[in-house]
């Protein structure tokens, strides 16, 4: 019974043993051989088998037994099929060339060892990590392969089964200890590679990253660390604080952000000066986190993760002024500015903008709508608004344009409205009440200039120059119309002997009074009174026919008779006018200059037939008789 004991005891160290070189020789072939994994898993495990066969257990006359199961199922938890398929059949080889009764029960514990480990790993590399895995996997490898014994003669079966008893629980507590020390490995494994993987991220990173234990001193440091403290080597780091490095009241300062972190037991943001031994400053942007040990709870250290912000700290800087500046230009521009977002709402104004508004300077303000902003102006009057513009509905955002503004107090304000990006408007307002003012003035001045250019000085009415255009202007006007078109010359009688005879301050004072009197005759805003040329006047009369342009030329006539101006000289004793009238219907056939013709023969003929009279000139032969019925005078 001793040896049976070594026996089991030498197979349970070889089991143990083979778990343990399994591990290295999978961890060697991952790391530099990858593809040859599942095969070196399976040689190994194949060689386990043989070693535990090499030392059988002998339980009946002829049948031995031995833990090769423990290396077979174990190749295919962890190696996969093809570490399985190698590992059994080198097992099978070397327990088909011991041979003995018992090498077929044999070789069918090989196979169930093999299907039971492929089964339970099956699409799951990761099934050494699961307890409930390891135990379903233990108990099946304990039982599962026992049932080959029922291959082996009767005679031999009864005794094998007393054996059953020890060989089942021992099968399993090995399987389940071999198993339990591969996850051991494995996951030890793991943690090993996440430290690589964490350290090369830690020594790639280009900021600053270091531990500290409570005590200030550095425990782990990248190189970026040590390049921020001008050392060579993070190495030489360890075991220092930061008083070896910065100066005293620096070195106190980062002590105490420190110790306040630790003792809050919270992350911190810090922003922080530094200056390097080489006396190089600038700013940290720091984050401060404690370190809790895991089991206890208790802060056990310090990580630190420094970013210098040194060129951002000087572009915020020149950032600042530049927004000082602009601030300062726009709170002093001469123009009022506001800004509205994409939804209409007020999101900046500057002083002026506010001063342009006496009335609704409390409501325009950031965060105002514009539709309020509206609304509330025209309730209080700000904005003198036509009826047609107060019916106008309210917009929610500004439009692009330009318009102009009348409010209350009599100032005009021009509002000039431009996109920008993201959607928002900019409106910039100019008062431009004094620009009105100047071109009411202008214009007036303009119309009064125009007026003199068109005015005959002495007796108000047109002069020549303008009465050149009216007639070339009513002329076409009527042609288009199919209108007639009637003109007065008028002369005053022996006006040159009045003027020898009564001086020529007398002689215009007549001319006057002969030119107010025309005047009246022409009462429509569409006749046209001039002063021909010296004694000489002359009135158009659009849309009047012969018989109206005589009617007209009578009253006149008459009217000038009335004014009683002594004239000695005149055989009539008094101040008379002769008329010529002339009356056409313009064509494309006749011209203003065959109007003007008529009129001066029948002045001519006025004259011949004694003067004090009027004549009017025949009517020219139509060359367009077909266009329809003659107009009546206007007249009457």
């Amino acid at each position: 019974m001793g040896g049976i004991a070594t026996l089991i005891l030498v197979n349970v160290a070889l089991a143990v043993l083979f778990t343990t070189v399994w591990s290295r020789v999978d961890a060697l072939l991952e790391q530099r051989y990858p593809s040859l994994r599942p095969v070196g898993l399976g040689v190994v495990g194949g060689f386990a088998s043989i070693s535990a066969m090499l030392f059988p257990i002998n339980i009946a006359p002829g049948v031995f037994t031995d833990l090769r199961t423990v290396s077979i199922a174990l190749s295919g938890l962890i190696g996969g099929p093809v570490s399985t398929l190698i590992a059994a059949t080198m097992a099978i080889i070397y327990r088909i060339s011991l041979g003995g009764v018992g090498a077929g029960a044999g070789t069918i514990t090989i196979i169930s060892a093999a299907v039971i480990g492929i089964c339970v790993s099956w699409n799951d590399e990761k099934a050494i990590l699961s307890t409930r895995r390891i135990v379903v996997f233990s108990a099946g490898v304990a039982t599962l392969p026992q049932f080959a014994i029922f291959v082996l003669p009767v005679e031999i079966r009864a005794s094998t089964v007393e054996w059953l008893k020890l060989l089942i629980p021992l099968i399993f507590c090995v399987v389940l200890i071999a198993t339990y020390l591969l996850r051991a490995e494995l996951r030890l494994r793991e943690k090993i590679e996440k430290a690589k993987f964490y350290r090369l991220i830690a020594e790639t990173l280009p900021e600053s990253l270091n531990a500290k234990d409570r005590s200030g001193r550095f425990i782990i440091a990248n190189p970026a660390t040590a390049h921020a403290l001008n050392v060579p080597s993070p190495d030489e780091l360890i075991g220092k604080t930061d008083a070896d490095f910065h100066p005293h009241e620096l070195a106190a300062r980062y002590w105490a952000d420190e110790q306040a972190v630790l003792q809050a037991g919270k992350p911190a943001h810090i922003e922080q000066r530094y200056e390097r031994p080489d006396g190089a400053k600038g700013w940290f942007s720091t984050l401060k986190n404690p370190i809790f040990d895991h089991a206890t709870g208790e802060i056990i250290g310090l990580v630190t993760h420094n970013r210098d912000i040194t060129a951002e700290k000087e572009l915020e800087k020149k950032l600042a002024v530049s927004q000082q500046q602009l601030s300062d230009a726009l709170a002093n521009m001469a123009d009022g500015l506001v800004m509205f977002d994409r939804s209409g709402t007020l999101v900046y104004c500057n002083a002026r903008y506010l001063a342009m508004f006496t009335k609704t300077a409390d409501i325009r303000i950031p965060g105002a709508k514009l539709a309020d902003i509206i609304a509330a102006s025209r309730t209080r009057g700000e904005e003198v608004l036509t009826q047609h513009m107060a019916q106008q509905p309210i917009p929610a955002v500004p439009m692009p344009g330009a318009r102009a503004l009348h409010l209350w107090d009599g100032r005009t304000l021009e509002a000039r409205t431009c996109s920008v990006g993201g959607g928002g408007t900019i409106i910039v307002f100019t008062d431009i009440t004094r620009t009105k003012e100047a071109e009411d003035i202008l214009k007036t001045a303009n119309r009064a200039l125009e007026k003199a250019a068109f005015t005959d000085g002495l007796t108000g009415l047109f002069n020549r120059r303008a009465f050149d255009e009216k007639l070339a202007q009513e002329f076409a006007r009527a042609r288009r119309s199919k209108e007639p078109l009637s003109l007065l010359m008028v002369d005053i009688d022996h006006f040159k002997l009045f003027n020898d005879h009564y001086g020529h301050q007398v002689g215009d004072e007549c001319l006057r009074q002969v030119a107010k009197r025309l005047k009246v005759v022409a009462k429509r805003s569409t006749d046209c009174a001039a002063r021909y040329g010296g004694e000489e006047m002359a009135l158009i009369l659009p849309n009047t026919d012969t018989k109206g342009a005589i009617e007209l030329a009578a009253q006149y006539q008459s009217g000038v008779r009335s004014l009683r101006i002594p004239h000695t000289t005149s055989d009539k004793g008094i101040v008379t006018v002769s008329i010529g009238v002339a009356t056409l219907e313009p064509t494309q056939n006749n011209r203003p200059e065959d109007l003007m013709a008529d009129a001066d023969s029948a002045l001519y003929c006025a004259k011949h037939d004694g003067r004090d009279c009027y004549r009017a000139a025949p009517a020219r032969p139509s060359l367009t008789e077909d266009h329809g019925p003659k107009l009546k005078s206007s007249r009457g």
